[in-house]
């Protein structure tokens, strides 16, 4: 089949690599019919994430289901389905819980970046493929009404309920003033999600004029920036924000969402993290008694009632897609995605 293999920083490549198979009685082949390029496959793409050359790339899809193992009860063959990013067993004592990202058999797994941190299940192959393995399929992937079409869909694989997972992670109360911190794909969709608290209003910081116009139509005030800082304080009767979510995961918005929250807010970040040498601000934490959270999203505990809010009309991420290319053209997606040019926002790929 085709897919899409890292080979090291800024080197993609779509190749033929070996079909996918049945490893375990709780797999399924899904056929690919929408993949995408998300912020966090830039991490690797930039050498700042260890993956090794000559491995399937990519953790958004959407498919079909092809094959079933003889564990796999729910899933039916021809369903159309969204794969969970993260799989999970569904089961254990953290999924249980909805904690899904702390699964105790696939340990924190993701597809397209190689082996997990912890647990038993080892690789997990890539999403920009004509194909994919996902393990715990019954759990890990969603089966979706014919209503949502694949590219709203795409979204519910990981990116919106991150950025729901960022909105909720602020305890957003109604009449609240909301600082994202980030304007690319996920912090749009955490604009769009921290809308269904009832803030009295967004504010979206970002340093790019097309990212700033496309969450002015998702329905927050964006400034540049440089003008962050005055604008929240004009808002907040110089209090500062109440909830600030960082969604770049990089020390320069997160400085600034910890500089723009208010005494006793909120700063949440769902950002992956690219510096690990970050030089918390603990004391400024301490005095000003701010709550900091922050984790890996809970994907698949969340994909139901997102799905439900796309089915009916009150999410729409489709504005935040600008390129739809064939599988074949994934280098040209990573380069339009990682250098901010043709407007790129959201890259879906189609096998």
């Amino acid at each position: 089949m085709k897919a899409a293999v890292f080979h090291g920083p800024h080197d993609v490549r779509v190749e033929n690599v070996p079909d996918p198979r049945i490893k375990s009685p709780t797999d399924a082949i899904i056929r690919i019919t929408r993949a995408a390029i998300c912020g966090s496959d830039l991490h690797p793409y930039h050498g700042g994430m260890p993956v090794q050359p000559g491995f399937v790339i990519g953790h958004e899809c959407v498919g079909i289901v092809e094959e079933t193992g003889p564990a796999v009860i729910r899933l039916k063959k021809g369903q159309r389905v969204v794969i969970a990013a993260c799989p999970a067993c569904g089961n254990c004592f953290y999924c249980r819980r909805g904690q899904v990202s702390q699964c105790s058999e696939t340990g924190s797994a993701t597809f397209g970046f190689g082996r997990n941190f912890a647990g038993t299940l080892g690789e997990v192959g890539g999403a920009q493929a004509e194909a994919i393995c996902v393990p715990f399929a019954d759990y890990t992937c969603y089966a979706l009404p014919e209503s949502v079409d694949d590219d709203r869909a795409a979204f519910l694989a990981d990116i919106l309920p991150t950025g729901f997972f960022g909105a909720l992670n602020g305890d957003i109360r109604p009449g609240d003033t909301v600082a994202v911190f980030g304007c690319g794909p996920v912090g749009l969709c955490a604009v769009m999600t921290a809308g269904l608290f009832g803030p009295a209003e967004i504010i979206a910081v970002d340093g790019l004029p097309y990212r700033r116009e496309l969450a002015r139509k998702l329905g927050a005030v964006a400034v540049d920036v440089g003008e962050a800082n005055q604008k929240i304080l004009d808002a907040t009767n110089g209090r500062g924000a109440d909830v600030c979510i960082e969604a770049v995961g990089s020390a320069p918005p997160l400085d600034a969402a910890f500089a723009n929250v208010r005494g006793g807010g909120t700063v949440s970040m769902v950002g992956v993290p690219g510096d690990p040498t970050y030089n918390f601000p603990i004391s400024v934490a301490f005095m000003r008694d701010i709550t900091f959270r922050i984790g890996l999203a809970n994907i698949r505990s969340h994909i139901p009632h997102l799905a439900r809010l796309i089915e009916k009309g009150r999410l729409d991420p489709r504005p935040i897609v600008s390129h739809v290319l064939p599988l074949s053209e994934a280098p040209r997606g990573y380069q339009i995605f990682d250098g901010h040019t043709e407007g790129a926002t959201k890259v879906l790929l189609k096998p």
